[in-house]
């Protein structure tokens, strides 16, 4: 037995040229004879069943644009109206109507000022975003301004680690909410492969109907990638919410200032943030079969942490984003 260890010891510690495989190899020997809940994993019921889950809080500076700015910042955007574009508007400011408060005098437009005034001040992150949508497309700064219709503790900051790009696992299913001046994140981790379906409830049991998402391309992949496991597990959940996905304001924000929009590029040069250590997404499938073939922790202690950082970083960017716009 200890001939064995010993070999296994031994081809752990062959270097590689490839510093992940190294890396990998290093975390095997470290976290031999560990479990997850070494790691501070504890199971947690779902509805779907137990689910491992590694929940972390950390102190964190988030404030949203007031709600008293963005009703300002809305209110003297007449193109939110159906019928006006620029130049309407142009002449509208020319006449003197300068909010939508003046405009309710207007003979033509008063109508459609008023009930644009009245669902504003339902203050619904879900029915400003949407009718702001039917007017300027998602990534749009006016878009984002709907975030601030929204409590702080009702967003969900998501992020999601597969086996694969398509029809595969969801290997970790991280979420965040915001309590006070803290975040915390909550990790489902699929320990097995048969523990997916509590996996994805661990996720879905936490959204009420105030949600809000807030993600980094998670329009494009992690929501419906989401979507399609629940059907494949015939689970049944409805994910229509507001969804803030951050990537594509990136790109509007500091696609010229940036060398790249990559979430570990923006937190790098925003918030000063250096990751350690880090296994990139095109790397977690193999660190996580190697996980399942070893049974030995290590390569997951990578991946829950660049997932952990990853939620975070949502969070500061968002802060970010309003605090420029």
């Amino acid at each position: 037995m200890t001939s064995l260890k010993n070999q296994k010891h031994e081809e752990y510690l062959c270097q590689s040229l490839d510093p992940l495989e190294n890396l990998k190899n290093r975390l095997l020997l470290k976290y031999e004879d560990k479990s997850l809940e070494d790691l501070g994993a504890k199971p947690m019921e779902t509805s779907q069943g137990e689910v491992l889950t590694i929940k972390n809080s950390q102190k964190i500076n988030f404030k949203l644009k007031s709600q008293l700015k963005i009703k300002k910042s809305l209110t003297s955007d007449f193109k939110l109206l159906p019928g006006i574009g620029e130049v309407t508007e142009k002449r509208l400011k020319e006449q003197g109507y300068h909010n939508m408060e003046s405009l309710q005098e207007h003979p033509k437009f008063s109508e459609r000022a008023s009930i644009f005034l009245e669902k504003l001040e339902s203050e619904s992150c879900s029915e400003m975003s949407s009718l702001v949508k039917k007017r300027y497309p998602s990534s749009h700064q006016r878009v984002l301004d709907c975030a601030g219709f929204a409590e702080k503790e009702h967003f969900i900051f998501l992020d999601i680690e597969t086996l694969g790009l398509s029809g595969q696992p969801v290997i970790l299913m991280g979420e965040a909410s915001i309590e006070n001046n803290e975040i915390e994140v909550r990790q489902y981790i699929l320990k097995n492969l048969g523990d997916e379906p509590a996996v994805l409830s661990g996720f879905t049991d936490r959204i009420t109907e105030n949600t809000s998402f807030v993600s980094f391309n998670g329009v494009t992949f992690d929501l419906p990638y989401i979507k399609n496991r629940l059907r494949y597990f015939r689970l049944e959940y409805d994910l229509d919410r507001p969804h803030f996905d951050l990537l594509h304001y990136s790109r509007r924000f500091w696609r010229n200032k940036l060398p790249n929009c990559k979430l570990t590029t923006i937190e790098r040069h925003l918030f000063d943030i250096e990751r350690v250590d880090d296994v990139p997404g095109s790397h977690i499938p193999g660190y996580y079969s190697t996980y399942l073939k070893e049974d030995n922790i290590g390569p997951m202690v990578p991946i829950i942490e660049h997932n952990r950082l990853d939620i975070v970083t949502l969070a500061l960017i968002l802060a970010q984003m309003h605090d420029e716009i």
